[in-house]
């Protein structure tokens, strides 16, 4: 399948379950996983740098207007593109890097690893502290942040180790 393809149906999917699925589920008011921003960890290693900001400005700006959030998945989602480049830059090795997207077999494990977990915990750390905007109640942002983010990272290993069989 063609690679543009693929990634628009992987956005419109994860798109439709994070607004219709996701956002509905009451989880104790703690756990709040995205997993539309598994379309901007997996988009191609070989775009250029303002295509990673562009598009990860789009995806998070087609969040906010679903959800009435303004412009905190925007502000998240390009802050996430715009580290993508740098994290693939500094965790793979030149002979390592191959054309197609990320995944546990193009980066190797630790690489994906380490890709995954500052990537979707920043995610996360933005998405919260915009959300709360209020340092009397850090624990709750805190405990927000790890439990969303340990949930998220666990649903992104999963979609590669399917996706990569």
């Amino acid at each position: 399948m063609n690679i543009w393809v693929e990634n628009i149906l992987r956005y419109v999917v994860l798109l439709f379950l994070q607004v219709l699925l996701i956002n509905n589920l009451y989880m104790a008011g703690v756990c709040s996983p995205c997993i539309y921003m598994l379309f901007v960890l997996f988009l191609p290693v070989t775009l250029p740098r303002w295509a990673d900001l562009l598009i990860g400005f789009a995806a998070g700006l087609v969040l906010d207007v679903f959800c009435d959030t303004l412009g905190v998945h925007t502000a998240a989602t390009t802050l996430i593109a715009y580290l993508r480049g740098l994290l693939i830059k500094n965790f793979v090795q030149e002979n390592e890097r191959l054309i197609g997207t990320p995944s546990s077999r193009t980066f190797l494990l630790p690489a994906f690893l380490k890709y995954t977990i500052i990537l979707v915990t920043s995610y996360h750390v933005v998405v919260f502290s915009m959300i709360t905007f209020n340092i009397h109640l850090w624990w709750l942002t805190l405990l927000q942040i790890i439990v969303s983010s340990l949930i998220c990272i666990a649903l992104v290993l999963l979609y590669d180790r399917v996706r990569t069989r």
